[in-house]
């Protein structure tokens, strides 16, 4: 970024299995089986913070340049021991070595070009979600990443869990910090900055990141009370008795389709009064399934 509902602490897993239990139940209710996709372990990377473990798959597909620097800096890392240093409730969770707040040291990476979309492919697997959205033309899912397109442009966008490269004023200027959305979708940073990836599992553990005062801009000046990234690793480079597959439901086929449905058409008799039969991007569960 430029400088510009916490799970309780008890149920570390309640958030997860919620989400993973409403989407299936969804299509549940169209008798529907779950097709699940096999994440490729070489986006997988394990973030270990003081709250537990944060698990984020990369997307080379729209940030190849930006993924690969993240991965340099992981296999180098990078990241051991650096901090949250700005965090704001209901909006972003911002961490890395601080080059965004106090400027590129001496050793600094060099920036990054921003990729903050790329061209329609008609080969991309795409399922629409809205034909017209408040933001832009449609949005639709490719590959469990919400996403959006215009014309001949497509992007990611700024759904909570998203992890994208924080910088400065100009496009090309991200370094090395990135943030992860933990609040309701700012999807005016939409084509804004570069996303890089997403949340598949640990969001929980995301929400107990330690807030910093809206007043200060989310700054915690002091290190003591900042969460500690303790260390990032590839699933590959985990001891073999902690390696585990990973699944997110695909978001192509007749079933997403019926589970697309289910969520914009809320018939149940829970609804007194229907809500609009639309559909926010954002409000999209996709399951992760963890196996040993």
């Amino acid at each position: 970024m430029a400088r510009s509902t916490c799970p309780e602490r008890n149920a570390p897993g309640t958030a997860r299995l919620l989400a993973l239990s409403l989407a299936l139940a969804a299509l549940a209710a169209f008798g529907q089986e779950v097709t699940w996709r096999k994440v490729d372990p070489a986006n997988l990377v394990h973030m270990t913070l003081d709250q537990g473990t944060v698990v984020i798959e990369l997307n080379p597909r729209f940030a190849p340049k930006t993924v690969a620097r993240f991965k340099r800096l992981v296999e180098e890392d990078f990241y051991r021991g650096l901090s949250f240093y700005r965090v704001i409730d209901g909006f972003v969770a911002q961490g890395g070595d601080e080059s965004d707040i106090e400027g590129p040291g001496p050793d600094a990476e060099p920036t990054l070009p921003a990729e903050f979309e790329r061209e329609w492919d008609k080969e991309l697997p795409w399922t629409r979600v809205e034909k017209q959205d408040m933001f832009r033309a449609e949005t639709g899912f490719i590959d469990g990443f919400a996403a959006a397109r215009e014309r001949q442009r497509v992007w990611l966008t700024h759904c909570p869990g998203v992890i994208a490269m924080a910088r400065g004023d100009e496009p090309d200027t991200g370094r090395t910090d990135f943030y992860i959305v933990i609040g309701q979708a700012p999807r005016y940073l939409d084509r804004n900055l570069t996303i890089f990836g997403r949340v598949i599992h640990g969001m929980e553990v995301v929400q107990r990141i330690h807030r910093g005062e809206l007043r200060d801009n989310g700054i915690i000046a002091s290190d003591l009370e900042r969460t500690r990234i303790l260390r990032m690793r590839f699933s590959e480079d985990l001891d073999a008795e902690d390696r585990r597959d990973y699944y997110v439901m695909e978001t192509t086929g007749p079933e997403f389709r019926q589970y697309l449905q289910a969520r914009r058409n809320r018939d149940d008799r829970f609804f007194h009064h229907r809500p609009p039969r639309v559909l926010d991007v954002c409000q999209v569960p996709i399951a992760t399934r963890v196996e040993k």
